[in-house]
């Protein structure tokens, strides 16, 4: 088994050295067939209370990681959440501003609910399976890149109009240097403009999903007081952030004013959660354990099962070991990206192999779970569905 190449780093806000050890958990992932037993391990910094992944993973394996779980941009979200964030725009952005780009647009669903507003958009999405999606059901066109310095040097370069927005929903928990990330976006944005950013709320991480609030691809673990004190070392007024009762999401509205000027840690002074901090994750581990529990006994005396999913979540339902004991007949998935594919000895098959299927079929997602159990009852009905939630 190979293993995570890692590095490192200081805090990605205060940039103290000073750390505490809070969560720590082996996954084991599969990149283009080989097997990687992934470490990670989060810390809360001890100057600001940032809870973030260290060591780093490798910008490279990152990369590999990600194109081999098509993982870009925002995951499947439900009609009213979609309502929860258009009406969260509509109600803070500046009536002057319509000039927008979206970094990790994904499948353009966000994109075209701004078209739709009168919203003159722009996109770009690392991941080639979410270009050909957003051409394909809205006819928006996306850049295919990464939003890095390269993109930004381009794009000035060309002498193109800044944008009056920049948004980023469930993007920023990937970014392994977010200050620099920000500055580039600043460097995209016109005076007076505004960046949008969403991100999972870490004061209320999620429990109830197999796949771990603090896992592998999220690398940044975000806060109001985390936000906050970025846009203090940045020189960002803060326009607006919520964290809504409904959903745990932080939504934040940050303004680039071009008289502000950055400043140095240092030299603030910056909000400490570093208690309050270690107190919720520490909370999070006994509800989460609490949670493994009741899939265990859900899946108590299951003797053989055929996986629908073939991403994270099951790695993540194989690495906590509740499927032991299970003999596993295969592992589908609708993505035909993955099929052929080898991961935990299985080769992926389509959905079509569940045709003569005789065993229960597992549904592997939370996300998208009611979604594939309709695909299985319209098109398999003599399966038998188990869902975990």
């Amino acid at each position: 088994m190979n293993i995570i190449k890692k590095k490192f780093i200081t805090c990605p806000i205060c940039n103290s050295n000073e750390y505490r050890s809070c969560y720590t958990k082996d996954f084991c992932i599969y990149i283009n067939e080989d097997q990687y037993l992934w470490p990670t391990k989060q810390v809360i910094c001890k100057n600001c209370g940032m809870i973030y992944t260290n060591p780093q993973p490798a910008k490279e394996i990152l990369n590999l990681y990600y194109n081999a779980y098509s993982r870009y941009g925002e995951i499947f979200k439900s009609f009213s959440f979609r309502k929860a964030q258009i009406e969260f725009f509509k109600r803070n952005i500046p009536n002057n501003l319509k000039r927008v780009l979206e970094i990790g647009s994904f499948d353009g669903t966000f994109l075209n609910c701004l078209k739709e507003l009168g919203f003159e958009i722009h996109g770009i999405e690392p991941s080639k399976e979410g270009v050909n999606a957003a051409l394909k059901n809205y006819g928006i066109n996306l850049e295919h890149t990464f939003f890095d310095k390269a993109y930004v040097d381009k794009f000035l370069a060309s002498n193109k109009e800044k944008f009056d927005i920049v948004l980023f929903l469930h993007v920023f928990e990937h970014i392994p240097e977010p200050l620099d990330f920000l500055r580039l976006v600043l460097k995209v944005t016109k005076d007076n403009g505004v960046i949008f950013i969403e991100v999972p709320d870490a004061q209320r991480p999620t429990v109830e999903n197999v796949a771990d609030f603090f896992s592998i691809e999220h690398i940044m673990y975000y806060t109001e007081a985390s936000l906050r004190n970025i846009a203090y070392v940045l020189g960002l007024d803060i326009l607006v952030i919520e964290r809504p009762i409904e959903d745990s999401v932080i939504r934040a509205i940050f303004v680039n004013k071009d008289h502000n000027k950055e400043k140095s840690p240092q030299c603030i002074k910056l909000i400490n959660e570093f208690e309050q901090n270690k107190q919720i994750i520490e909370r999070y581990k006994i509800k989460r354990e609490e949670f493994l529990n009741t899939i265990r006994k859900k899946l108590n005396g299951l003797k053989q099962v055929i996986i629908y999913g073939a991403g994270m979540h099951t790695s993540q339902l194989i690495s906590e070991g509740l499927l032991d004991g299970i003999e596993i007949q295969a592992i589908v998935d609708s993505n035909p990206k993955k099929w052929n594919r080898n991961i935990f000895g299985f080769l992926i098959q389509s959905p079509y192999f569940l045709k003569e299927a005789k065993v229960p079929v597992l549904i592997s997602s939370y996300s998208s779970q009611e979604e594939i159990s309709r695909f299985l009852t319209k098109t398999y009905p003599h399966i038998e569905q188990i869902k975990l939630y």
